[in-house]
């Protein structure tokens, strides 16, 4: 059974980036994550939505700059 929820590293792993970025993203409030605990150690937690939720953004971003012409649906 798939996780719902994934560490900060593995996370870094999807987005093939830095732990450190991931960090970064947390705290500047870019990327939602939930402490599993109480503690100033308790580690973060990413939603498997949270996940799906950057990945489209990405790619909506990536396509809005892609220069005209490069998109393959498009018609002429």
């Amino acid at each position: 059974m798939e996780s719902e929820f994934y560490s900060i590293k593995e996370t870094a792993v999807i987005f093939n980036v830095h732990v450190s970025t991931i960090r970064r993203a947390v705290k500047l409030g870019y990327i939602i994550a939930i402490r599993m605990g109480l503690g100033p150690k308790s580690p973060y937690r990413i939603s498997k939505k949270q996940i799906e939720a950057i990945h489209k953004s990405i790619i909506h971003g990536l396509a809005a700059k892609a220069p005209k012409g490069t998109n393959e649906t498009t018609t002429t």
